[in-house]
This record gives structure tokens, sequence and C-alpha cells, in this order.
């Protein structure tokens, strides 16, 4: 139940039992004063640390006996490209050859050593396949989209026969073929053939095995041109000698 607080009156006359305020000016509680800082005053002379060593002073004459004692007789040498760390295993390199067709005959034009690893399609469509073996083992394989086809524009406003996409067959072109890196050497890139194939039945395999590619689809590949032995100049070694080896690439 509410009680009533009472007339105004009454409650004036009632004592106030709440705590009362501090006057004005006095403090409850002493605060300790904080010392100053006794640094060092502006305009007074600097006074040395005794906690602290010393640095000694530079000597010119005994920096100058140390250069002269480390240069070399003579001049200095010419600055050296740092050597790039190889990493990887002999097998994660492969050779990217750029190959010649006239005819039926196949040429190296340039060769170049690339780092990674070298991975082997099992689709053959297009126009053109290839394949690199070692004696009856098969290295690497691939496609090679039309690298025997000019086509060009078609004349819209010229006779009735260049309206249209005229596709004309090159005598000489160039496609580029891959070889695992440890498997050229000098032993063995006398007996390494690289074949061009014409793909008369697109194909697609589950696997593609250790046989040569004419083995394995046989009927569904035509030979164009081979070529037998590799020259010197696709050694792994040999392009690192004269800077043919790229990062990383196709």
């Amino acid at each position: 139940m509410k009680h009533s607080k009472g007339s105004p009156a009454e409650r004036a006359a009632r004592p106030d039992s709440r705590p009362t305020k501090a006057p004005a000016g006095e403090v409850r509680r002493q605060h300790a004063a904080v010392p100053p800082h006794a640094g060092p005053v502006k305009g007074d002379e600097l006074r040395p640390d005794s906690t602290r060593a010393t640095k000694p002073a530079y000597d010119h004459a005994a920096a100058a006996r140390a250069r002269e004692a480390a240069r070399p007789a003579g001049a200095w040498p010419d600055q050296q490209p740092a050597h790039t760390r190889r990493t990887g295993a002999p097998d994660e390199q492969y050779v990217r050859l750029r190959i010649r067709v006239r005819g039926d005959r196949l040429t190296v034009v340039d060769s170049h050593l690339v780092d990674g690893p070298l991975a082997q399609s099992a689709t053959f469509h297009g126009a053109d396949a290839y394949e690199v073996t070692y004696q009856d083992r098969l290295l690497h394989a691939g496609t090679v989209a039309d690298p025997n086809t000019q086509r060009s524009f078609p004349n819209l406003e010229g006779p009735a026969e260049q309206r249209g996409h005229n596709v004309t067959p090159r005598e000489i072109y160039e496609f580029t073929a891959r070889v695992p890196a440890a498997d050229i050497t000098e032993q063995t890139r006398g007996d390494i053939h690289v074949r061009l194939h014409r793909i008369d039945d697109p194909s697609t395999t589950d696997h593609v095995g250790a046989a040569p590619l004419a083995a394995q689809l046989q009927g569904r590949l035509t030979q164009v041109a081979e070529l037998v032995g590799l020259p010197a100049s696709t050694v792994p070694d040999a392009i690192e000698a004269r800077g043919g080896r790229t990062g990383t690439g196709n």
C-alpha cells in the first residue's frame, strides 16, 4: 500500500538525512605532490653520463688502411650476375623445339629449356599431331592446329571468288614440339625421332602409353614428315650455355 508523503509543510519540518556536500574549497583527500623532473636546463653545460660507454673518435687513417688492405691486386673485378638457383629435378624441365616443315622434311630451327613439368594430353583433335620417340618409346606427343593453312579476310567489294574466306595451304610452315629435358643427352639425341602426322580421325584416349603414337592410334594417322636425330644444340647443357633457358612457359 502506498503511503502518503505528507504535505509540503510536514516534509519541510522533517530532518534531512541525506549526506551533506563538502563546502567549496575543502579537499577531502590530499594527493602526494609529483616531484618535478630534474632534467637539464637550457643553457647549462652538458654533464657526461658515467653509466654509458664513450664512443671512440673516428680514425680516418685506420679506415684508409683497412680499405687498402681489402682492395685486390690491380683493379676491382667486373660484377657478375647472381647465380639463379635451379629448382626441381631434371624431369621438371623440358625442351621446347621449334621445327620447320618443308615437304616431307623437318628441321629444328630453335630450342629453349623451360622450367616446369611437361603434361601429356590424351586428346588428339585438329589437323596434325606430332610425336617424339626414342627408339620404340614415346617421349611426348601433342596436336598441331592447322599449321600449314593460311586464311585471308573476305573482300566484300571484290569479285565473287574473293568474297568468302580464302584458305591457302603453305609449302613451308613451323610448329612447336616438346620433349622432357632428361631424355635429350649426347648419347640419346641421335636416336630421337620427331614425326608429324595428319589426323584422319580425331581421337581421345583414356591413357597414352609408352608405345609410339602411330601404333596406339593405328589407322587414324597418316605420317607427313619425319626427323631422325636431334642436333647438338638441343641438349639441355648446350641450351643453358648459350642462355636459352626460360623460367616457365608452354
